[in-house]
């Protein structure tokens, strides 16, 4: 993304409306634009599927978050290009 001059905040800290603590791997904040990778490894069962629903659903009602793109280890590391054009569509699109 530093290639492209995007640059989100990284590791953002959040508390949901539940008071739940949620850590995005970015967000653009006056966008309200999140982005979350996702590696198989760690997301591959279906507690962690289940998990990974219940977390979203809370990222979601955060004050702080308006949009939330999710992307695959794959599409870092294999399609950037692909990834970055979503993110710059997302970003137009939010204002």
């Amino acid at each position: 993304m530093t290639d492209a001059a995007l640059r989100p905040e990284s590791q953002v800290e959040l508390i949901t409306p539940a008071g739940r603590r949620v850590v995005l791997d970015s967000l653009f904040r006056r966008e309200g634009l999140a982005l979350e990778i996702e590696g198989y490894a760690y997301h591959g069962t279906r507690e962690a599927h289940r998990r990974d629903i219940s977390r979203f659903n809370q990222v979601l009602q955060c004050p702080e978050v308006r949009g939330l793109l999710r992307f695959t280890a794959q599409d870092v590391f294999r399609h950037p290009d692909r990834m970055i054009s979503e993110i710059r569509a997302a970003l137009l699109a939010s204002g």
